[in-house]
């Protein structure tokens, strides 16, 4: 029989490798951080940009709450609100009728819910004597204007329409 050698005493000594070099990463690497960076970057810009659209909703939120408004007052707080977060032409225009359909077609509530209100709005809004705002009418206008958003588009998103500020104040009660 043939003598048994012992097989570890064929093995190698390990050879190590000299120096380390620090090989920075492949291009698509940086390519990917740059790219998630820049859409960090983008998505945080949209989301402040989203935050400064809202900002005429919150002002005129605020009116709401500071004083007793009349219809004529709420009326025109709620055209400047739209007046800022629309085109003028589609909403400068508009009045009676015309306009309560537009705050319907708005309104994510129950529809034809300011059409159905016409006679109360027209008596309030051209009475004589500008009474205090009716209880149901105030609460539609303040849920139309909690629940307006901007309409999201990559124009208004991206700073290429500014919303127009609703605290100036103007004279005249046909809004």
């Amino acid at each position: 029989m043939p003598e048994q050698s012992n097989p570890l005493a064929q093995l190698k000594d390990i050879i190590l490798p000299s120096n380390f070099e620090t090989a920075l990463p492949a291009v698509g690497w940086w390519v990917l951080a740059v790219a998630l960076v820049l859409l960090l970057a983008l998505s945080l810009f949209a989301a402040w940009r989203y935050q400064q659209l809202c900002k005429p909703r919150q002002e005129a939120l605020q009116a709401l709450k500071q004083q007793p408004m009349n219809l004529a007052d709420t009326n025109q707080l709620m055209k400047r609100l739209a007046l800022s977060y629309y085109p003028r032409q589609q909403v400068a225009s508009l009045s009676g009728k015309a306009w309560l359909s537009f705050l319907d077609s708005t309104y994510s509530g129950k529809q034809h819910a300011f059409i159905e209100l016409q006679s109360q709005w027209q008596q309030q809004l051209y009475a004589a004597d500008a009474p205090a705002l009716d209880e149901d009418i105030a609460k539609l206008c303040k849920k139309w204007i909690k629940q307006l958003r901007p309409p999201l588009t990559a124009a208004s998103l991206f700073g290429l329409h500014t919303p127009s500020p609703i605290t100036s104040k103007t004279g005249g009660r046909h809004v």
